[in-house]
């Protein structure tokens, strides 16, 4: 049987739009299966990948805040660490980042599940009375939540963090240390800062554990750990210049 030109036209995916005459759209019965016709896999799947480009963007906000781009989205290391903005603190009294110059300061943040938690404990009692400062930053996952101070005290008496920790619950700060790696992971991404303000060292995954089976958790523990070792043998006034 002869096919007409309009069932034809677009191997009958596409309705066909007339140039100088009122739009008719013409929808043909059962898709062409002749060669050209579009694959059953990508027609299946092209309205999901279409609602998925327009809707994810604006289900993560906190992350691509304009205000926070421009030190967010860009490595940080050798730029003075990002201020802190919070709503309250556990463990502390109100905290600055600018209170704590003249140490070495670890920045942590987690969410409801820390990995690594054994080993920042561990940092924080080998290193402390060096001049280690360990501050951490509670961030919900995988989004942004409203979160007490209660819920807050009660995960980081949980897991053993007995330093100061901050409610970054909306994610103001997590925002100002984003990086844009692949490897990057918002719940676990570690920070040390010199004494002067200057950050020297990012670990982006919080998987570093000292005594683990994982060769690469122990190597990532023990490069993490020289680091500390080799900022806290820098006297204050060989650091860097920070804001």
């Amino acid at each position: 049987m002869r096919t007409s030109k309009r069932q034809s036209e677009f191997h009958g995916m596409f309705p066909r739009i007339s140039r100088g005459s009122p739009t008719r759209v013409g929808i043909p019965s059962r898709p062409s299966r002749r060669a050209g016709a579009l694959p059953f896999v990508v027609r299946t799947l092209a309205p999901a990948i279409l609602i998925a480009f327009f809707f994810i963007p604006t289900m993560l906000p906190a992350q691509f805040s304009t205000a926070d781009m421009a030190s967010g989205a860009n490595e940080l290391i050798g730029q003075p660490a990002p201020s802190w903005t919070h709503r309250g603190w556990v463990n502390s009294a109100p905290l600055e980042l600018i209170q704590l110059r003249g140490k070495v300061v670890l920045i942590r943040f987690f969410d409801d599940n820390p990995i690594g938690a054994a080993a920042i404990r561990q940092l924080n009692a080998a290193h402390r009375e060096q001049g280690l400062a360990v501050v951490g930053f509670y961030v919900p996952s995988p989004m942004p939540t409203q979160t007490d101070a209660a819920a807050v005290q009660n995960l980081a008496s949980a897991v053993g963090f007995d330093f100061p920790v901050a409610n970054d619950s909306q994610w103001q700060t997590l925002n100002r240390y984003w990086l844009n790696r692949a490897d990057a992971e918002p719940g676990g991404m570690t920070f040390l800062v010199d004494r002067k303000g200057i950050i020297r060292y990012i670990q982006p995954d919080g998987k570093y554990e000292k005594e683990s089976r994982d060769r690469k958790a122990r190597g990532a523990f023990e490069k993490l750990e020289k680091q500390i070792q080799a900022l806290l043998q820098e006297p204050v006034e060989e650091s860097s210049d920070g804001g």
